[in-house]
């Protein structure tokens, strides 16, 4: 918090509030560049001089949560986390808690960490673009499965999620499959995922049709649940249980479309299959872009700033109304953060469950309102998700300031010693924000 806040009296503010002034949007961007190189230099001047106080004084608390050296003796690993008694079949979560049944199993679901009874390492995981709109509240099912689930605006005040599972076999339904953006290609190949998405936005900004082909080699390199007949097809449809809700939301849409395990490996044991056609396969190797500690260790988080309440506001650039409300609350029953958005609690539509993540992580980037080009839905969020920002990691009531970066294949964490971070195992919520929601340096938990 002292990095960001001795950025309030120098004169890149004052050319930030004229640029604002001014409406000049293209000046405000030039700054805001700036204003994160200058940043960058503080954080490194920081980390510097953490780095000679940890060894001079053992590693003193700051405000921000700096991770300082810890000493390791028998009962801790090289990383410096502590560990509980050795086994992986300890009577509690990996980051203390409430009693839990713990997961067992002889092989490790990659993308939380956790023990499973399956080998997944021939099997790629599956993400599916699933609608957040608030229409969409009243059927919305399966989040609560995610290992990880992402969130960004795909319009000003109107968020979407990508679920990310590694065995797609244990979930149930997911309700409802909506049309992928650009990010979306970016978040599924972080974790060599198979995106589902009801087909894609095709506007002046971009045609996700032909960004697709880029990625793939083929428009239908990802599955399209607009046209494979599984999800598409009425017969299908009322065969897997993949179409339902005709006609009740007839401003936006004819049906719902629903994730069915089923219906997914019907289609990838199909020569009919456009996926498949196209050399579409769930068969290979997931892709390691978050890092855990060992299963049975503690994630430390010593030095680190309580944070066990998280207010978020997904705001876009060039818009004034407010963005879209959600907040996390940590309960310390469960070791994880409880979500809420539009200020009531997110629970599944059919099991009643409130959504809860063992990591919470906000990643900071430019969202910029951008136009269409067409009259029935004329705005869109542009979200960057590639090259570098800073953002915050949330885990156990605590928090630590974070930077990452990404190519658009590959995306990493680094914590504030310069080391790759690593989580607690568990599940993960991934949200993007636009960077003028930390400028004023406010903190946005407490």
């Amino acid at each position: 918090m002292a990095v960001r806040c001795a950025l309030k009296n120098c004169g890149f503010e004052k050319l930030c509030r004229s640029a604002e002034r001014c409406g000049e949007v293209q000046m405000k961007k030039e700054i805001k560049k700036s204003l994160f190189a200058f940043f960058s230099i503080l954080l490194t001047v920081a980390i510097c001089v953490l780095a000679v106080g940890c060894a001079g004084e053992g590693g003193t608390e700051t405000t921000l949560g700096t991770l300082p050296t810890e000493t390791t003796d028998s009962s801790t690993t090289g990383t410096g986390e502590t560990t509980n008694d050795g086994t992986s079949t300890s009577g509690t979560t990996s980051g203390g808690g409430g009693t839990v049944n713990p997961p067992v199993g002889d092989y490790i679901n990659p993308l939380t960490g956790e023990p499973t009874t399956k080998n997944l390492s021939n099997t790629r995981p599956v993400a599916i673009v699933v609608d957040n709109i608030a229409s969409a509240y009243e059927y919305q099912t399966g989040l609560d499965q995610a290992d990880i689930l992402y969130e960004a605006l795909v319009a000003p005040g109107i968020t979407r999620f990508l679920m990310v599972v590694a065995d797609y076999t244990t979930v149930d339904s997911v309700c409802n499959i909506r049309s992928g953006r650009d990010y979306h290609l970016d978040l599924a190949a972080y974790h060599n995922a198979v995106l589902v998405a009801h087909g894609g936005s095709k506007t002046q900004n971009y045609d996700f049709y032909e960004l697709a082909e880029e990625r793939y080699g083929s428009r239908w390199g990802y599955v399209d649940s607009m046209f494979e007949p599984w999800f598409a097809h009425a017969d299908k449809g009322e065969q897997y249980g993949t179409i339902d809700h005709y006609g009740e939301r007839p401003n936006e849409l004819n049906y719902d479309t629903i994730f069915k395990p089923a219906a997914l490996t019907a289609l990838l044991n199909s020569s009919a299959s456009y996926f498949v056609k196209a050399g579409g396969t769930i068969t290979g190797t997931p892709k390691q872009s978050l890092e855990f500690v060992p299963y049975g260790t503690e994630k430390s988080m010593a030095g680190a700033s309580d944070a066990t309440t998280i207010d978020l506001e997904f705001t876009c650039q060039g818009v004034s109304e407010l963005g879209k409300m959600v907040s996390f609350r940590y309960d310390a029953a469960t070791d994880k953060y409880l979500r809420y958005q539009d200020g009531a609690a997110h629970v599944d539509s059919e099991t009643g469950r409130q959504l809860s993540f063992t990591n919470v992580i906000t990643l900071f980037t430019d969202v910029e309102n951008a136009k269409t080009g067409l009259s029935n839905d004329p705005d869109m969020a542009r979200v960057d998700t590639r090259g570098n920002g800073t953002g915050y990691y949330f885990y156990g009531g605590k928090v630590i300031e974070i930077t990452w970066s990404s190519d658009g294949s590959n995306l990493t964490l680094t914590d504030p010693l310069g080391a790759e971070l690593t989580l607690a195992t568990g599940n993960t919520y991934i949200g993007y924000l636009d960077n003028d929601y930390i400028y004023g340096g406010e903190a946005f938990w407490s």
